[in-house]
């Protein structure tokens, strides 16, 4: 009765739904941005970039990615915690003592387990490459820890989603919001092949989700902004939106969610964008040496730092057609008017008038647009708005306050896509791009005008934020070439040997029964 262990510690089906639910949240908070340390997954990226300096955490990877760091071994850690955890469940839920209401509930927490597994090992081949298979309860002490090959961590991860999507239940017949379902498992398949290259395969894993009439790309109003200004890409993330069963109708392009419950006990972590990725406008002073703005305020994203920043290409170089829904004054904010009184030039727009000339610098920490889909303009909660007049908010206004996607059906048809033009298909890659190109009202494209290069340029128009994009251009081998040419910060400071992470030190040091070996070059 003095400590907790797997003994006494899943004896009836809720103590299993209890540490299932405890590995979503870890999940998400590895992942989610809920602390600085996950703005690793977002830079050096050709989308953005860390403001603080070439010396600052990862923005050079020559100098900073090394075994000792602490971002290496902090995602290392945090993945096999989740392994741990899933590995458990796994080993102990058939044990024929413990009574399930049916078997298919059973095979339901299971297969969650079964998933989650498979997306932590997911992140550790994409970053460290071939790493230490561990698929059972770890129950005593081991230090004999050896590396699989890369192509048995793949093996492992589509054998994890394959058991997942057999036995997760369809998206209609979900009782609750934040679940796994055979969709999300099939999603990922659909990634996981890709990276095998069995073309065919993701082909049909992706299309197993586009073609279930649970799903549809949202191409009308809705939610709980539909009758206010806006357009249907702002309607995919406004507060309340997210999930699948909103809560002003249905998201059927929700396919899994991050979820978070505001002033709820255990509700989960908010997404910490609003801080990271909102200027530091509020702090701006203009030429007249008044401050522009009164502080921060809900009408102009809360309070932003600064710290990540969107890099030239995403702001402008990818926008090739004006009528771009997604490029809109509704989803990203380019200019703004000064609210200060103070201010000569309270009421005009900062950019457009040349308020704060003085103050721009290379890389527009004080200002740079403003992406909606990352902070609940207007709709911040009550509770951290110091004057409702006003706007202004206290200090507080930092998070999304909001559920985060994790895969959303826009980029099912990419990876869809992608598995098209892998399988030399470019006809129907292109048609399934333009299926989000119609939703945006852009330019269709024509099957020679899609390559790879062109996918991640669509990948920015429509996932910018939503995906990690570190992630998506390591799998591709394209971190280096991508960042080289589009990131003015980090350009010349990733090498060759970058295309996988390091091993933590720390972690080949404790293996002292086997030769836990680093990656080349290290």
């Amino acid at each position: 009765m003095d400590f907790y262990a797997p003994e006494n510690s899943y004896t009836k089906p809720s103590d299993f739904n209890a540490a299932i639910a405890r590995i979503y949240q870890n999940t998400g908070s590895m992942l989610n941005l809920g602390n600085d340390a996950t703005l690793a997954l977002e830079y050096p990226s050709d989308v953005s970039l860390d403001n603080h300096g070439i010396a600052h955490e990862l923005n050079s990877y020559t100098n900073s990615l090394i075994p000792e760091n602490n971002r290496v071994l902090q995602f290392w850690t945090n993945a096999y915690r989740i392994i741990f955890d899933c590995n458990t469940v796994i080993d102990r839920i058939d044990n024929p003592e413990i009574i399930f209401p049916t078997d298919k509930d059973r095979a339901m927490v299971k297969a969650e387990a079964s998933f989650l597994r498979g997306y932590a090992y997911r992140l550790l081949g994409i970053l460290y490459g071939g790493v230490p298979l561990v698929l059972n309860e770890v129950a005593v002490p081991k230090r004999d820890f050896v590396r699989a090959s890369i192509g048995d961590v793949w093996k492992q991860v589509i054998a994890d989603y394959t058991f997942a999507a057999q036995n997760l239940p369809d998206q209609l017949e979900l009782k609750e919001d934040g679940h796994l379902t055979k969709g999300a498992a099939q999603h990922a398949l659909a990634e996981a092949y890709i990276i095998t290259k069995e073309w065919d395969k993701a082909i049909a894993a992706a299309s197993a989700v586009i073609n279930n009439p649970a799903y549809g790309l949202m191409t009308e109003r809705f939610g709980t902004w539909k009758d206010k200004p806006g357009d249907v890409y702002s309607d995919l993330f406004r507060r309340g939106n997210v999930n699948y069963k909103g809560k002003v109708g249905i998201n059927k392009e929700a396919i899994w969610v991050d979820q978070y419950e505001y002033l709820v006990p255990g509700g989960g972590h908010a997404n910490s964008l609003v801080a990271f990725l909102g200027p530091l406008y509020w702090g701006l002073v203009g030429n007249d040496g008044k401050n522009l703005f009164i502080g921060p305020t809900t009408q102009m994203g809360g309070r932003g730092t600064g710290w990540l920043i969107p890099t030239e290409y995403v702001i402008d170089e990818i926008w090739n057609d004006p009528n771009d829904m997604r490029n809109s004054a509704y989803n990203i904010i380019r200019d703004v008017k000064a609210d200060n009184p103070q201010s000569a030039y309270y009421g005009q727009y900062i950019v457009a008038s040349g308020s704060f000339t003085s103050f721009q610098n290379l890389l527009n920490r004080w200002w740079h647009p403003i992406y909606t889909k990352t902070t609940p303009i207007n709709d911040f909660p009550v509770e951290v708005i110091s004057n409702p007049a006003t706007g202004l908010t206290f200090n507080t206004a930092n998070q999304t306050f909001n559920d985060s996607y994790y895969f959303r059906l826009a980029e099912t048809y990419l990876l869809r896509a992608e598995a098209y033009l892998g399988d030399g298909q470019a006809g129907l890659a292109a048609a399934d791009i333009n299926k989000l190109r119609e939703r945006a009202h852009a330019t269709p494209i024509a099957a020679s005008q899609v390559t790879i290069n062109f996918l991640l340029d669509e990948r920015a128009r429509e996932l910018c934020f939503e995906e990690k994009r570190v992630l998506t251009l390591m799998r591709l081998g394209l971190q280096k070439e991508r960042v080289d040419k589009y990131n003015v910060m980090s350009t010349g400071n990733i090498l060759d040997r970058n295309k996988v992470w390091p091993i933590p030190q720390s972690e080949i040091e404790k293996n002292t029964e086997a030769v836990l070996e680093q990656n080349p070059d290290y």
